[in-house]
């Protein structure tokens, strides 16, 4: 037992990225009715009906859908009670944005009783992440929040790749040591790899590749890995991690951001003075 942990754990990753090179690993797929949608508007398709017929194929997405257009984010007055409504109010670049986001939450699973918990914890981890992108994209309008919002859900989609490699290995190597260290050495290269094969933006890939380059330096150009990044130390502030991490003002992304002040001491602040936003943007990923 002491010599097989050490062993698999210098063995996991180059097993792991061996199958990942020779298409021998099973990667999670891109949601059938995000696929869809997406279709329907590179078609050129964008009217209310046409998109709404598409995703009440998949009854969950339509309730959730549906939820989201009735939320405070988004909701109005008169709530909406049909599908194609929704999509009338959300518009259809929206829309797409929203069934992504709302349908990712089916793919963070595992059949292991020993992995759930992980599995739990990396989706709790991904909506903070993604709202904290959200509300930070609201500050610096030079960006989309919902699209911020879906690169922060999706930074480590590796991640699920990843534990459910591990669960075909047997429970004695299944250690929190050997996890921890798969998910540190193969988090990157697993979540750009499995975006670019959903064939995202490559804003998307960047954003995923080098979410934990903390002081990354692109020069002058802000871009969604500056929100992902900062995002992050928010999140890590008051934590275990926190002194593992840089200051947020020692960054080269909150040079490059429009956020206004938003320095390591003033953070509690921000996430009392955003606190409303946040948990209505984690609210509408778990819907």
């Amino acid at each position: 037992m002491a010599s097989t942990i050490p062993n698999f754990k210098n063995q996991l990753a180059n097993r792991f990225l061996e199958d990942l090179d020779n298409d021998r690993l099973i990667l999670p797929s891109l949601p059938d009715v995000a696929m869809r949608v997406a279709r329907v508007l590179d078609n050129g398709i964008s009217d209310a009906e046409s998109i709404a017929e598409v995703i009440q194929t998949d009854p969950a997405i339509t309730v959730k859908l549906i939820k989201a257009a009735n939320s405070a984010m988004y909701g109005r007055c008169l709530p909406v009670e049909t599908c194609a409504a929704a999509v009338v109010r959300l518009g259809s670049a929206l829309t797409h944005k929203l069934v992504l986001s709302l349908s990712m939450r089916e793919l963070f699973t595992t059949e292991s009783p020993l992995l759930q918990q992980r599995m739990k914890a990396l989706w709790k981890h991904s909506t903070e992440i993604g709202a904290l992108c959200f509300v930070l994209a609201r500050r610096d309008t030079r960006f989309n929040p919902e699209q911020a919002m879906l690169v922060g859900l999706l930074h480590d989609i590796g991640v699920v790749a990843v534990l459910n490699y591990i669960d075909k290995f047997p429970v004695e190597v299944k250690q929190p040591e050997v996890i921890d260290d798969a998910v540190k050495s193969l988090r990157a290269r697993s979540s750009s790899m499995i975006l670019e094969k959903w064939r995202f933006p490559s804003e998307f890939t960047v954003a995923a590749f080098e979410a934990e380059d903390w002081m990354r330096d692109t020069g002058g150009i802000p871009d969604y890995c500056d929100l992902l990044v900062t995002a992050q130390l928010h999140s890590f502030l008051g934590t275990d991690r926190a002194h593992l991490i840089p200051m947020i003002n020692e960054t080269t992304a909150y040079t490059r951001l429009d956020l206004g002040d938003l320095m390591p001491d003033s953070s509690l602040k921000f996430r009392e003075e955003e606190r409303e936003k946040i948990t209505q943007a984690e609210s509408l990923l778990n819907i």
